[in-house]
């Protein structure tokens, strides 16, 4: 599907890493390459940011075999869904709390996907499942105050310390729903040397794009963040603020 939404309302934050289109698709897709090396699927986000459109399939996925599982395109490995790994590992204190991650881990309909198109948002030509942005404490607050903004509704962050891209790739689109992951949270990625911590990835699916664009046009975003008034002085206002409208509404 050809781009239809405009992304450019983004620039004026300015990311220090780009943000990342993401599609998954059956068909092979045409005019992409692969990306020529060997990647995790976290690392196929930060490969993105560089600047390169790609694309992967079942034979380029490199991790312990979780990939595949969580994209829909094998069954899982009995060593994995056993728990029997994460405990040995000392990921969790036990064989029964890893098996229970897998009771909840987000997962895409068995064969529905065979390949995922990773690309920069400013470079790619097609229309995106998922947008992932990468932002900082004050880009991250604008961010996700567009998701409620006009709604009221409330954004919630869901993951887990290991398989954490399952959280960031296939939960949104199969839940319809923004999530977000605080880097270093994750062991993967932090075991990869993704990014720095204290970075918010932010995933947007495409049932969100035009609440988010919409709304991103109106709120205000300050770069260089400003220190709010203090407690006195932010009541004072508020007070003010308060009686103003009780006496305009004669209340």
């Amino acid at each position: 599907m050809v781009k239809k939404h405009d992304f450019s309302v983004l620039d004026k934050f300015n990311f220090e890493r780009k943000p990342v289109g993401v599609k998954f698709q059956i068909q092979k897709p045409e005019g992409i390459s692969k990306p020529g090396k060997p990647l995790n699927m976290c690392e196929m986000l930060k490969h993105a940011q560089e600047g390169y459109v790609f694309y992967v399939g079942e034979e380029d996925l490199v991790c312990v075999g979780i990939e595949q599982m969580i994209l829909g395109m094998k069954d899982p490995e009995p060593v994995l869904v056993s728990g029997v790994f994460g405990g040995e590992e000392g990921l969790f204190e036990g064989d029964n709390a890893c098996r229970a991650m897998y009771n909840v881990l987000p997962v895409m309909p068995k064969n529905s996907v065979r390949y995922a198109v990773f690309g920069p948002i400013d470079k790619i030509t097609f229309e995106p499942d998922l947008l992932i942005m990468t932002a900082n404490i004050n880009q991250a607050q604008s961010l996700l105050r567009s998701i409620n903004y006009s709604d009221g509704m409330p954004f919630v962050s869901k993951t887990t310390p290991v398989v954490a891209c399952a959280w960031m790739y296939i939960y949104p689109v199969v839940s319809g729903e923004l999530n977000y992951i605080v880097t270093g949270l994750g062991l993967g990625m932090q075991a990869m040397d993704m990014f720095p911590a204290g970075l918010f990835l932010i995933s947007v699916p495409f049932q969100k794009f035009p609440i988010m664009l919409e709304n991103l046009k109106s709120i205000n975003y300050n770069p260089a963040f400003a220190p709010p008034p203090g407690g006195v002085v932010h009541r004072q206002r508020v007070d003010k603020m308060k009686a103003d409208i009780k006496k305009k509404l004669c209340l």
